[in-house]
């Protein structure tokens, strides 16, 4: 086989590359040395404190729960929330809370699924800050709230044909489901 040669300077700048590189990942570990509240964390050159610091066992996390005309509660999914995905309807949501302005958030919401057929069965929606056990959600698969607090509610304008259900004859009102909220279809 032919053995290949290196250019007079091909060498030096691979050696050069391979230092550099080396240099780049060692590069954050100085972080490690400073004080925890002094650490600067910052990319592209980042120490990952997100997987080396301590999280809390417990986290509040907002959400949106749908109250049907039977009593039953479910979670709402989060495209019927707000436009994109789940972490920016979350930031809307949390935003709303930081400005005071969650009761008319869950009005305007309201007003909003009224239009939609697939949650017709919908009758109110509730803003919900809950504690959750991370450790119960992540790793042992059960959603779990410890504590649940209501932020704002709103009942779902309907059409003047639509029966609430406060009117309909006793013995028709179906009870609440007692394993607590179910998923609203998406």
């Amino acid at each position: 086989m032919g053995e290949y040669e290196w250019a007079p300077r091909e060498r030096g700048w691979a050696e050069l590359f391979a230092v550099a590189m080396l240099g780049a990942l060692l590069y954050p570990l100085r972080q490690y040395r400073k004080p925890r509240a002094q650490r600067v964390d910052g990319f592209p050159l980042s120490y990952y404190p997100m997987f080396s610091s301590r999280r809390n066992d417990k986290k509040l996390i907002k959400y949106v729960i749908a109250v049907r005309h039977d009593g039953s509660r479910g979670y709402l999914h989060y495209r019927h929330l707000g436009a994109g995905g789940l972490n920016q309807v979350r930031r809307q949501l949390g935003r709303a809370q930081d400005e005071d302005r969650v009761p008319a958030w869950t009005s305007a919401l309201a007003e909003k699924l009224a239009a939609k057929d697939e949650l017709r069965e919908v009758r109110r929606i509730e803003v919900i800050e809950g504690l959750f056990d991370l450790d119960n959600c992540l790793l042992g698969h059960q959603v779990r709230v410890d504590e649940e607090t209501v932020l704002g509610s709103a009942d779902l304008p309907r059409p003047s044909g639509a029966v609430p259900v406060a009117e309909l004859p006793p013995g028709t009102q179906p009870e609440a489901d007692p394993a607590g909220p179910k998923s609203v279809p998406a």
